[in-house]
């Protein structure tokens, strides 16, 4: 695998997703960065819950959409699906926003709101909540959340959207974070479960740290 990606353009070009559930998204990114993405193995351990859970939801939210891959991938499934859904993606870093932008450049068909931004708990300059957000809607929506650390701070500006028809997928950085989500969700009625790395056998772990989780909620509840 190494000589592989050493053989590999190092600067970001279009590349398709063929397995997974973002099967058939194109999405700029650097191939010796991205070869899990392209196989549909990056953060495999959450495929089967996304499959479940992208048919219940209507609009997408991805928070710290870094390279466009979670963006664009939903986009892709939505299309399968058959209907055309909303996304929002916040994302701080000019070279990610860079990226959206010319993944966007190639799909302009995709309803896609960029948000050059971080999200917290409070709204000041060059912050957003989710609940500043325009919408009139707060329901069907999947809310990714990738912040390195700060996961607590976004939910703390998402009141509004702590509805059981909408479904969470936070990367949880610290495990003390852990306890203390799941008791914030079960205050609104809403039920995560942790779902932790499982290495591939053929493949190995991907390159992260340890200490990380995802915390979901459960594509099954009422």
């Amino acid at each position: 695998m190494r000589i592989l990606k050493s053989l590999l353009p190092d600067r970001a070009i279009p590349m398709r997703i063929w397995r997974g559930p973002f099967r058939g998204a194109s999405v700029v990114m650097n191939p010796r960065h991205s070869l899990r993405k392209a196989i549909g193995v990056y953060e495999h351990e959450l495929n089967d819950w996304l499959e479940r859970a992208l048919p219940r939801v209507s609009r997408v939210i991805d928070v710290g959409a870094n390279d466009g891959y979670f963006t664009f991938g939903c986009a892709a499934a939505f299309e399968r699906l058959g209907r055309r859904a909303a996304i929002i993606a916040i994302e701080a870093q000019q070279q990610h926003i860079d990226q959206l932008r010319a993944s966007h450049a190639k799909h302009p068909e995709i309803d896609l709101t960029l948000v050059h931004a971080f999200a917290g708990s409070t709204v000041r300059d060059g912050w957003v909540t989710l609940d500043s957000l325009p919408s009139r809607d707060h329901h069907r929506t999947l809310i990714k959340i990738d912040v390195e650390g700060a996961e607590e701070d976004v939910i703390a500006g998402a009141d509004r959207w702590m509805q059981p028809s909408n479904e969470f997928l936070i990367e949880v950085h610290a495990e003390e974070i852990l306890p203390r989500l799941v008791r914030t969700f079960a205050a609104k009625g809403l039920r995560l479960r942790q779902i932790d790395q499982q290495p591939l056998w053929w493949l190995g772990r991907e390159t992260r740290e340890l200490g990380n989780w995802w915390l979901v909620t459960d594509p099954e509840q009422p």
